[in-house]
């Protein structure tokens, strides 16, 4: 038996523009200037017509090739079906050659109807980077790349090493367009458009980017079945109760009364809703009185499909219309809220993500971090990662995306609670860097280095500066609560958690809310008050082990150590894994409240 034959080495390459280069020695990094095109939108632009395209693209290259990179001495790397790789010298050709490109475009798009524009973006960045006879290869090139995606249709951004090289007027306006964030790249890159802002829309406008991330519902003035003139009233009296419970929260955009009064009894509604409003969704119902009894017909719509999606019957008394806090109006926006909710998370789950809106996205991804399961969590995270990359300077996006780091950590299912910490850390102060006036990113961003760092008063500045911010911000008060659990007084927590929960009757995490009361409870010794809200949570979220851990204690230190056991065993279901080490490790084990926990599990016989 002979062995195989060794393939013969190949020790000189050449490249499409004749250079040469030795394939069996790994090249020496040397400066480059980098400058990355493709075609804005190319996959619909190829789709309106596939042959021209095609031909209008191999027809610039060519004249890239054949006239611009030899005026401008430089070399191109490589080509694809939609973008070009060229090396420069200095950063100043690859500039001039970037507006050459540019204005071959233009040219070529000329008398063409705007549909079939070819619309050409361009980046530029210097860097060191080995060269082969068909790559450039290193981080620095991969930057060149990112960069580019920021550009418009017909625009040049560079780096800071290029824009160092550069004259303003003399090389082009040049704006600077800030520290932005690219996709994997883990500190933020300054950036300069150089040249003129695009004016030229892209081939298929995103719409639903510049749209809020929350879906509108339009309630309308429900109706009464009897039609007499003094019941007219209840009908606005319950739409207006409705209106207020579900204006409090933030997943939802809700239109005011004034303009949906004039819906009323439209059979029409669901058409003009969505022509008239924009509403997404659309609740109405119906009434009837009977003496002192009413009885209530609910119902939510989509307006797009015209699908009725929830619907309740509720039996009560009419003076509970006239309540602060009327169980009728809370059950129907609970009812209206929870099945948006789980709607939204459905579709996140079932449907491909790029197909989804927004308001889908982010509604879908802030239940399903909230879920028990390990694959719900994990789709959480591709749908924030999506939506990041449609609004990549989203305050509201970026602080749940920080949220979901520190849940990764609390829920002890982290990989890597170093980098997760990390993660969570960076996305919530970029989430300052976009709206520092946000309270809601700053109580996040304050309840991340709560659990997740050793300055604890640091994050009560976090959190007290989100409360001066918006002193209803329920959000704050809660992570508040959470911080005198850990590190001040628990009697404080008790309050700070209630206060919390009144200003969110509503709230996807309402669960979460009853947890953390559950926890101020029993730290504040409030054992009755700690078990009866930590079984509500676990009624609302049955797989939540934080909250096993806080009933579990609130049991144990009551004295009813039995059902103590019983929640530990249900615990260690949920997390086999669960050690006294284990927990300490999910966040700062060193607080007050983290301590009595593993006291508690000592003493029932956890290791």
């Amino acid at each position: 038996m002979t062995d195989s034959p060794v393939p013969p080495s190949i020790p000189i390459s050449t490249d499409p523009n004749g250079n040469t280069f030795d394939a069996d020695t790994l090249a020496p990094r040397e400066l480059r200037v980098v400058l990355v095109c493709d075609v804005v939108e190319s996959v619909r632009w190829m789709e309106q017509d596939e042959d021209d395209a095609v031909s209008r693209w191999q027809a610039f290259t060519q004249h890239v090739r054949h006239s611009i990179v030899p005026a401008h001495g430089a070399s191109v790397v490589k080509s694809t079906g939609d973008g070009m790789m060229i090396e420069f010298a200095s950063a100043r050709s690859a500039v001039h050659a970037s507006a050459a490109m540019h204005s071959a475009a233009a040219l070529a798009n000329a008398g063409l109807p705007h549909e079939r524009h070819m619309l050409l973006r361009t980046g530029i960045h210097e860097t060191h980077a080995r060269r082969d006879a068909f790559d450039l290869y290193g981080h620095g090139v991969n930057l060149a790349a990112r960069i580019t995606t920021l550009a418009g249709p017909g625009e040049t951004i560079v780096s800071a090493p290029v824009r160092d090289h550069l004259t303003d007027t003399l090389d082009g306006d040049i704006e600077d367009m800030g520290e932005c964030y690219l996709k994997h790249i883990a500190e933020p890159q300054r950036v300069y458009r150089v040249g003129t802002a695009s004016t030229e829309p892209i081939l298929v406008p995103l719409r639903e980017y510049a749209e809020p991330l929350q879906p509108t519902i339009a309630v309308i003035p429900f109706e009464s079945r009897s039609h007499a003139p003094e019941d007219f009233a209840i009908g606005e009296l319950i739409a207006d109760g409705v209106i207020g419970q579900l204006g409090r929260t933030k997943e939802l955009r809700v239109i005011s009364r004034l303009s949906t009064m004039a819906l009323r009894s439209n059979l029409a509604s669901l058409s003009v809703a969505q022509r008239c409003l924009s509403a997404n969704f659309f609740a109405s119902g119906s009434y009837l009185i009977s003496g002192n009894e009413l009885l209530v017909q609910a119902e939510l719509s989509d307006t797009a499909s015209n699908e009725v999606i929830w619907s309740i019957r509720i039996k009560t008394k009419v003076g509970d219309l006239l309540q602060i806090e009327s169980e009728t109006c809370s059950q129907i926006a609970n009812g209206i809220h929870t099945s948006l909710m789980n709607k939204q998370a459905q579709h996140a789950l079932t449907h491909p993500i790029p197909t989804l809106t927004g308001y889908s996205l982010l509604l879908g991804s802030i239940n399903l971090m909230h879920r028990s399961s390990n694959k719900e969590f994990l789709r959480s995270r591709e749908a924030l990662d999506h939506l990041v990359e449609r609004h990549k300077k989203n305050a509201l996006i970026r602080a749940w995306s920080g949220k979901w780091h520190i849940l990764s950590v609390v829920r002890g299912i982290s990989q890597n609670t170093r980098i997760d910490t990390k993660l969570a850390l960076d996305e919530t102060h970029r989430a300052q860097d976009y709206e520092p006036s946000s309270a809601y990113a700053l109580a996040i961003q304050g309840h991340a280095i709560c659990h997740l760092s050793n300055d604890p008063q640091a994050a009560l500045s976090k959190i007290d500066h989100a409360i001066e911010l918006n002193p209803n911000e329920s959000i704050a008060w809660l992570y508040k609560s959470v911080w005198s659990s850990m590190w001040g007084t628990v009697e404080d927590a008790v309050i700070q958690a209630e206060k919390a929960k009144s200003l969110s009757p509503i709230d996807p995490m309402a669960y979460y809310y009853n947890m953390i009361l559950t926890g101020a409870y029993a730290f504040a010794g409030q054992y009755d008050k700690a078990i009866g809200a930590g079984i509500l949570s676990l009624r609302q979220n049955r797989h939540h082990a934080p909250t096993l851990r806080v009933l579990l204690l609130a049991q144990y230190e009551s004295g009813d150590v039995e059902a103590a056991r019983r929640s530990l065993l249900a615990l260690q279901k949920e997390t086999p894994e669960l050690s006294i080490r284990s927990y300490l490790g999910m966040g700062n084990g060193h607080s007050q409240s983290r301590q009595r926990v593993a006291s508690a599990f000592r003493a029932l016989g956890l290791e």
